[in-house]
């Protein structure tokens, strides 16, 4: 690997590093009240471009289907942190580097109400991401709907469930 190549790694390393931070800025502007409502709606609204199986570019292009909603992301991100009032940014900057971000909170409060419940939850996060997230694609939405549409009515009914492929599109609750 050269140098420049490991620079770049480098530089992506930090930037992986910092991003509990940026989370913690990020909730904690949210949740302020001296945050403008506009962008709270810009970035709710980026968030559901995000999730919604509908985009600019096809995610079935690749490398570019998927860089449209990194570059939404980021820019919304971005205008997001450069419009909100100084006084709020730099407020939630200082808790988010001393540890007293409200995300650090919520997440504390949240660990107490589950319990043992939240590491299982946590713990079993990648590979959740990793089975349903081709879910974002109309197709494969649709099967799981469907699945659990026809498994719910065969339990209902009491008659044996049988796994269905409405679309050929692979599911992967099915594997």
């Amino acid at each position: 690997m050269n140098r420049s190549g490991r620079w770049r790694y480098l530089r992506l390393a930090q930037l992986v590093w910092k991003l509990p931070t940026y989370a913690r800025v990020i909730w904690g502007m949210l949740r302020d009240k001296r945050t403008p409502v506009y962008l709270k709606v810009l970035l709710a609204a980026a968030l559901a471009y995000l999730v919604t199986p509908f985009d600019l570019v096809p995610d079935a292009l690749p490398l570019i289907g998927q860089a449209d909603d990194l570059t939404v992301l980021l820019l919304v991100l971005d205008l997001f942190l450069a419009n909100a009032p100084r006084e709020v940014r730099e407020e939630h900057w200082e808790r988010a580097r001393s540890g007293t971000a409200q995300l650090d909170r919520d997440l504390a409060q949240l660990r107490g109400l589950l319990g043992d419940r939240y590491d299982h939850i946590r713990d079993a996060l990648p590979e959740l991401l990793e089975r349903y997230g081709d879910l974002r694609e109309p197709a494969a939405l649709k099967d799981t709907l469907a699945r659990w549409r026809a498994q719910r009515l065969a339990e209902e009914t009491g008659t044996e469930f049988e796994p269905i492929e409405a679309t050929g599109v692979r599911d992967p609750a099915l594997n």
